[in-house]
């Protein structure tokens, strides 16, 4: 793009910024512009056909000219909008923006464009649901049966045309030739032209997918070619791939498991997610759509133990979804699968790098990898890892099998708050930023300044000047002012506390309290019907005074880890149906959830450590937060302001697109602080110094469960040492650290081995190998817990008080589970097992979070916590542990667990005291409140409906709206509704 245009095209959108936030900015130097749209329209329209008959070196030239000129629509009536737009879609298009084509022709009005090729290009971008071009009609049929030819004696058909409208006149050439553009690059992006041999039946069920749905994908992003011109779909080969958030990833997964189960009849495929929340997303989409095309697809989320409903039927799976600790858990259970599965994709792959779950992530790809028969092919995808050929290697791939791709399928801008002045005069600019766009930098003075903070102050009548000095409060004045540009997150490192996501909640409700002359949250909310219905579920759930709630009704969402997982996807729900514009919020959202921020706001990139001092977070983190500004499909380009001047720094490496830290993997840093705590004391490695060190347990549990799998009956002790050391050589660990550290986790492995063929020696192996527990809580099961209940067989209830009891006790001897009790509590001495108790009860009787407040006298964000980290995580995953090992402690006995105490773990996961209960829960009802109103109701247990599933006498139940409105409440009953509805959990399992 021409540098001068550049620049009048960055003017141009200053002053467009000002009319949007409404700004009193007076900018002489850019009012050479005035009246001069129909030039600045022209001259748009001349580069793009200039770029259209050349090339450009940088693909942001194409999004800048998209965006200025669907910009400039606004300024046009008619039928002049609707070329506007149209120009605007085809610079999208041809630049590989298609999501932002989408949605910019979306906005034309087809009705203006009499012509049939005019139409064409309309249906060849818009994809309505009904075409109304024979062109488009005829194009969309060749790709339904994979005649491509066809598809390309159009483009060259259009070629001819567009030469002969020369003669016809201006008009028809201009869209003759942009025609003949797009139908070029549809021959050439289109699915069935990529897909490898496209034009085949094998594609049918695929391609039949994606046309059917809702926007109809016709075509794949640039990062998708580029991976699969690189032999994604051909080889056989290990595959590493860097792509940014937003840019296809999840697609291309789908098109690679379907690509790799159709050619690979009997086989199966594994998908490895990093979180509960994603997975239970993709069940949802992904899933749903793997099975409908003939590959049924399981995903397991629960705990580190499977249920039994998720070992069941495991014949047929093509296809698991799963975390890295539930299928650890699942290959306990169902060895046989190893055999099967020829297909490994690690997503979200930078999680290497986190804590427990990094190395558990890390030790079960090495498991899978080493696999010496049926090896199979691995795939890594990330948008952060610098590093990533490192990975690739480790995986096995070559330097030929990394992909990487910069592309974004909508450019993000960013921008700087620059407060300069104090008191009455201060005021606060907008400062863009150069290092993500190709236009020239530019600030919007008083972006922020005293008139936004006015206010009447209702008991003098007096006009008062709310102080807005502080950081906290000019983010989220920013917020309020960019819902102009559509939906906006705040985001805050920490939870809680004043410089916390409550804190930017308080702030919120102070100011529109105040009643400043802001833009308030609430006026952008289109229908407010369903926001009061989700308030009125959050008023039931955590009561009125709860800062989300509060929140809610100000017109925004709170959304944080501790909030629990119903409650953050009836929120999202709003947002992604931009039934709400306003999100505060922890990187919680970045964990996957595709959601249409236009604004991100970053308060703060900053966490304090244990000693109180401030720490930069790491640069990938930030960039995988603000990947999710500026989502394909929801906007056609995003903004990241940085609110606080002092940290742009920290974010500018990022905006200019710099690597970050590199990836090495938690067991790597494990090993080294097990190396300089062993330096440091001077003692010697053993097995009880491990197993007395919490800090280590991911270590040690991530190696017993992977030697349990290796450890074969025909192996002698001496010999599985051998094989056990050798693993640890095969860690990715293992490349990156020196000869002393590689000595050292030899050692690890060693020790672990040694303690394995210890519990072979006293046939207590096989507990540990078909329940997937923690080999290390065995003796403390056998010694402390089995003998705490004299009647493990006759417990008919989870909520029986001595069952509580004996578990907690067993439970509070354990040094991780005090470690959580003292973070969750903030104190050193943990609570007494009788307040743990009570509150534990209260969850698994259904009691809301507000009841359980208030009977503990606890305010609900501390409750919340608790129970996050407590309840949720380790109470329960002790409990799956500990019960799995007495149940076949107990079955060497001939005696056996009664059915509440096997379940046990379910029902504190789920909250619910009932079979019934517990079994909805399982099967995807996702309302806690739903499912112990049914689960309680005596239809459950009438003989007439011993026969049918839980989920079938729910249905039945429902029938009787009143009751069940009046109940649950509106929204709860709509959404249980469709739960029950839709049920399918014989393929579905949580």
């Amino acid at each position: 793009m021409r540098q001068n245009l550049r620049r009048w095209v960055a003017d141009a959108d200053t002053r467009q910024n000002v009319d949007t936030f409404r700004l009193r900015a007076q900018l002489t130097p850019l009012s050479y512009q005035e009246g001069r749209s129909t030039d600045l329209y022209f001259s748009l329209v001349g580069e793009l056909f200039d770029l259209l008959r050349g090339s450009t070196d940088d693909k942001r030239d194409w999004a800048t000219l998209g965006n200025a000129l669907a910009q400039l629509s606004e300024k046009l009536t008619g039928a002049a909008r609707s070329d506007s737009l149209l120009f605007s879609s085809v610079a999208f298009y041809i630049g590989g923006y298609s999501a932002s084509a989408y949605l910019t022709m979306q906005q034309a009005n087809p009705s203006d464009w009499p012509s049939e090729i005019y139409r064409a290009c309309y249906d060849l971008i818009a994809r309505p649901r009904r075409l109304g071009s024979q062109t488009a009609n005829e194009l969309l049929a060749a790709l339904q049966s994979g005649r491509t030819n066809q598809i390309e004696r159009r483009a060259e058909a259009a070629v001819v045309a567009a030469r002969e409208a020369l003669s016809q006149g201006p008009d028809e050439w201009v869209v003759s030739y942009v025609y003949a553009s797009l139908i070029a690059r549809f021959s050439r992006v289109n699915i069935r032209a990529v897909l490898p041999a496209g034009d085949t039946e094998r594609w049918n069920p695929l391609v039949s997918s994606l046309l059917s749905r809702r926007p109809p994908v016709w075509d794949f992003f640039p990062s998708q070619v580029q991976a699969i011109e690189a032999g994604l779909l051909t080889s056989s080969e290990s595959f590493s791939l860097q792509m940014p958030t937003g840019a296809g990833k999840t697609a291309l997964t789908e098109t690679l498991i379907f690509s790799h189960l159709t050619n690979s009849p009997g086989a199966a495929a594994l998908l490895l997610v990093p979180y509960r929340a994603l997975a239970r997303e993709l069940r949802g989409s992904l899933a749903r759509r793997l099975s409908a095309v003939g590959l049924p697809t399981r995903t397991i989320y629960g705990g580190t133990v499977p249920t039994r409903e998720e070992t069941q039927d495991l014949e047929g799976i093509r296809v698991f979804i799963a975390t890295p600790e539930a299928f650890t858990g699942l290959l306990s259970k169902s060895r046989e699968l190893l055999s099967s599965i020829s297909l490994v994709i690690c997503d979200e792959g930078h999680l290497l790098d986190e804590g427990a779950r990094g190395v558990g992530l890390e030790l079960l790809l090495t498991r899978l990898r080493r696999r010496e028969l049926l090896r199979p092919r691995m795939v890594f995808i990330s948008a952060i890892v610098p590093n990533i050929e490192e990975i690739n290697a480790w995986l096995g791939g070559r330097d030929e099998t990394v992909v990487k791709s910069s592309f974004r399928p909508a450019e993000v801008e960013y921008a700087v708050l620059r407060p300069a002045g104090s008191g009455r005069r201060l005021a606060v600019g907008l400062q863009m930023q150069p290092v993500a766009t190709t236009l020239q930098a530019h600030t919007l003075p008083g972006f922020l300044q005293a008139a936004d903070f006015e206010y009447r102050n209702s008991t003098t009548g007096r006009t008062n000047t709310y102080p807005f000095s502080s950081i906290k409060t000019q983010a989220i004045a920013t917020a309020r002012k960019s819902l102009a540009l559509g939906t906006v997150a705040v985001f805050a490192a920490t939870k809680t506390g004043d410089q916390g996501v409550v804190g930017l909640a308080e702030e919120l409700i102070k100011q529109i309290e105040s009643g400043l002359p802001l833009p308030d949250p609430g006026e952008h909310v289109p229908e407010s019907g369903i926001v009061r219905e989700v308030g009125a579920y959050l008023e039931s759930e955590y009561g009125a005074d709860w800062i989300g709630t509060r929140a809610l009704f100000s017109g925004a969402v709170v959304h944080h880890g501790d909030i629990p997982q119903e409650t953050r996807e009836a929120v999202e729900e709003l947002l992604s149906r931009r039934q709400v514009g306003l999100v505060l919020c922890t990187s919680t959202l970045a964990e996957g959830i595709n959601l249409p921020i236009r604004t991100l706001v970053l308060y703060s990139v900053q966490r304090r450590s244990h000693s109180g001092q401030p720490v930069p977070m790491f640069a990938r983190d930030i960039r995988n937060l603000v990947g999710r500004a500026g989502r394909a499909g929801s906007s056609t380009k995003g903004l990241v302001i940085c609110a606080n001047p002092r940290q742009w720094p920290t974010i500018r490496p990022v905006a200019a697109g710099q690597p970050g830290e590199d990836v090495h993997g938690a067991l790597r840093e494990l090993i080294g602080r097990l190396q300089e705590a062993l330096r440091r004391d001077g003692r010697s490695l053993s097995n009880p110094a491990l197993e007395a060190s919490p800090g280590l347990y991911p270590l040690v549990d991530g190696i017993d469960a992977t030697l349990i799998e290796l450890i074969q009956d025909e192996l002698g002790d001496e010999r599985f040492t051998e094989v056990a050391a050798s693993l640890g050589a095969e860690t990715f660990a293992a490349q990156q650290i020196d000869a002393a550290g590689q000595r050292l986790l030899t050692d690890v492995f060693t020790l672990r081995a040694q303690h394995i063929t210890g519990l072979r020696a006293t046939n207590r192996l096989a507990w540990v190998r078909e329940t997937g527990a923690k080999a290390r809580l065995l003796d403390s099961v056998v010694d402390q817990l089995a003998p705490s209940l004299a009647d493990w067989e006759n417990i008919d209830s989870p909520l029986n008080m001595q069952l509580l009891d004996a578990l907690l006790a067993w439970a509070y001897a354990q040094p991780d589970f005090l470690d959580t009790l003292r973070g969750a509590y903030r104190s050193d001495d943990p609570p007494a097992v009788a307040d743990l108790r009570a509150l534990i009860h209260a969850w698994m009787a259904g009691k809301s979070f507000a009841e359980i407040a208030h009977e503990l006298n606890s305010d609900i964000d501390t409750l919340l916590r608790v129970h996050a980290s407590v309840v949720a995580h380790a109470f329960t995953t002790l409990v799956e542990q500990g019960i799995s090992l007495l149940e076949r402690y107990l079955a060497d006995d001939e005696r056996s667990l009664a059915t509440a105490v096997v379940n046990l773990a379910s029902y504190l996961r789920f909250g619910v005291a009932t079979s019934a209960a517990r079994a909805m829960m399982a099967s995807g009802m996702r309302h806690r409140r739903a499912a112990v109103a049914l689960g309680n109701d005596p239809a459950m247990a009438l003989s007439a409906n011993l026969l049918l599933a839980p989920y079938e006498v729910a249905r039945l139940l429902l029938q009787d709206e009143q009751r069940w409105r009046d109940q649950l409440g509106e929204f709860v009953y709509r959404r249980t509704v469709e739960d029950v509805a839709d049920n399918n959990s014989a393929t579905f399992v949580p």
